[in-house]
């Protein structure tokens, strides 16, 4: 270790004993005025869910939470930090959980889930959680089931209703437009451009989203067996009869009480003396402080979401096709990861991806920085809704990587596609002229369909990348190269059957990722260690190599794919979505709500 690195810890060690010092004097105050203000405590807080929930706090000072009128999006990171503080006091018998139509995917309804659970068994004393449902959908009524109680209004209906996809195919509507999609991929699970490409769908598809309802639908019904201690055919036949009334959801065994809201104080409490319910908003600043622990080095935390581009990072207001709206752009990512290697205070880095994939060569690019950081700090992933192709392209360098049961992941495989409007200019009458120099001017254009020769050549180019893909997976998994085909060729899983192949290590939620990289860096994982947010620094950093990285072995073509790479180039859509045009995407998946 360097004299400079040793100084640099020297004086965060010492900065931490200070702010340990402040923070038991602050605690000591808080306490006391607490004491003073005991007329406005409450039984039980109340949390309203009434939005979209994401997995990480937006990137805003943790004082903007105390201006007026300021209202900072939920997230499962602020719900951990708010239940672990009321864990912690021993006078709040519990938290109401108000779910007004909250947008819930089922992965983080099982994080959620996660959260409640740990808050019931607390610390010290027991608490309770109340799940009060306007809505009770398959995500939201999969986070009740971790509730002690369960109640509905009279008039709510309990909509566990099963499953269904239903993707749409354009190919017949475009071809009357005058345009045809044409896609070289992987495999027939490769599917994320049959929507532009077929006109029904394949045998393929339809085997591939059939494991997949299957793999959701078990988790539905085994998070109502587990919390309501009802049998699995009950559920199935339950949820075969939805709708169900409030009244039948009670006669079944699916909640405990039919109330409004009002009532809730009442229901909680004893006969005659009400439960007192406040917002969690006016009860934060009374809760009891206790000075924490914190270890001498944090774990740094970096979310990656969105659809992987060449290029910074950026966003869309209206959603492109395949692509969606947030862009996740390796430039920014790569400088993003190189300050986390600079940074002397951090011992680990957990790795939060949320990425149907992208581009390829950007797929790499962050693979690539995020290898290198693991051979100096020990690199965790934590997969949320989905974290497939190059989604997970990118988590393979992880040394461990955790995701939630209904974690979308997989679809390891590689598809180009491109649209020709030949049709569609003859139909309006627009002439295109065409200068070419070079044979493959225009193959990646929408002059004209592919010829024989270019097709050709696009299939050896697409075919080397999965081979490369299959490479990463290999290395990153140890998982023996020849046999990982039955696995991919783009195949999408749920969390749980990736574990069952070997792609994920472990079925959890962030807290869980967090507790083993602080494992894997020698810190302890019983909650006082902090977590840093990471963000790309404020000048450009050059790449440097790791002492210890050691590179994926390479065949001597590697020169020429990636020649040819950058020799697709062509096209209007590079000024909108950069150069690259072979994709780590997967298709249109599940959405459980």
């Amino acid at each position: 270790m360097s004299w400079k690195t040793q100084g640099q810890q020297a004086i965060h060690t010492a900065g931490a004993a200070l702010a340990q010092a402040w923070q038991q004097l602050l605690c000591s105050l808080l306490n006391t005025r607490r004491r003073l203000l005991r007329r406005r405590w409450a039984d039980y807080a109340v949390i309203v869910l009434e939005h979209a929930i994401a997995e990480r706090a937006p990137d805003s000072p943790w004082w903007y939470a105390y201006l007026p009128g300021v209202k900072l999006p939920i997230s499962l990171e602020t719900l951990h930090d708010a239940l672990r503080r009321m864990a912690d006091d021993p006078d709040l018998k519990g938290v109401v959980l108000l779910l007004k139509g909250a947008e819930l995917s089922l992965a983080q309804a099982q994080s959620l889930a996660s959260l409640l659970r740990r808050f019931r068994a607390g610390g010290g004393a027991a608490k309770q959680v109340v799940v009060h449902l306007e809505q009770a959908n398959a995500a939201a009524y999969v986070v009740a089931c971790a509730a002690d109680r369960i109640t509905l209004p009279p008039l709510a209906t309990w909509d566990v209703l099963g499953l269904r996809v239903a993707p749409t195919y354009w190919k017949e509507t475009l071809a009357r437009a005058g345009i045809a999609f044409e896609a070289i991929q992987i495999a027939p699970w490769k599917t994320a451009a049959n929507t532009l490409t077929r006109r029904e769908m394949s045998e393929a598809e339809r085997e591939q989203y059939g494991w997949l309802l299957d793999s959701l639908a078990e988790d539905i019904v085994a998070a109502v067996v587990q919390g309501r201690g009802l049998a699995a055919a009950q559920v199935s036949a339950l949820i075969d009869q939805a709708p169900l009334s409030a009244d039948a959801a009670l006669a079944g065994g699916l909640v405990d009480a039919i109330a409004y809201e009002d009532e809730l104080p009442a229901l909680l409490g004893a006969p005659g003396s009400p439960a007192t319910l406040k917002p969690y908003t006016q009860l934060r600043g009374l809760l009891l402080r206790r000075p924490s622990r914190r270890a001498g080095r944090s774990v740094g935390v970096l979310s990656l979401q969105g659809s992987i581009v060449v290029g910074d990072s950026r966003s869309f207001p209206v959603p492109l096709p395949l692509l969606g709206e947030r862009m996740m752009g390796s430039h920014t990512v790569e400088q993003a990861i190189r300050a986390a290697r600079k940074r002397a205070d951090l011992a680990a880095v957990v790795v939060h991806v949320d990425s149907g994939g992208g581009s390829a060569l950007a797929s790499d690019l962050i693979w690539r920085e995020l290898h290198l950081l693991d051979q100096e700090k020990p690199v965790v992933v934590y997969m949320g809704n989905v974290a497939a192709s190059g989604g997970y392209y990118i988590a393979t360098p992880g040394r461990k990587i955790v995701a939630q049961p209904a974690t979308l992941t997989g679809s390891i495989g590689v598809v180009i596609t491109k649209p020709v409007t030949e049709a569609l200019r003859a139909k309006v009458g627009a002439k295109r002229e065409v200068l070419r120099r070079g044979e493959h001017a225009d193959i990646l254009t929408d002059d004209r369909p592919w010829t024989a020769a270019q097709r050709a050549t696009l299939e050896q180019s697409v075919a080397y990348i999965y081979e490369r893909f299959k490479t990463v997976v290999a290395q990153g998994r140890n998982l023996p190269l020849a046999e990982l085909d039955p696995i991919c060729q783009g195949r999408v899983w749920t969390g749980k059957q990736a574990l069952r192949h070997g792609l994920v290590d472990e079925l959890g939620d962030f807290q869980l990722a967090l507790a083993l990289a602080c494992r894997a860096a020698g810190l302890p994982d019983d909650g006082t260690v902090a977590t840093r947010r990471i963000t790309p620094p404020p000048t450009r950093l050059p790449a440097e190599a790791a002492h210890a990285a050691q590179t994926l072995a390479r065949s001597g073509s590697r020169g020429a794919a990636n020649a040819w790479i950058t020799a697709l180039v062509q096209g209007d859509w590079s000024r909108l979505l950069g150069r690259e045009r072979i994709w780590l995407i997967a298709p249109d998946l599940p959405w459980v709500e």
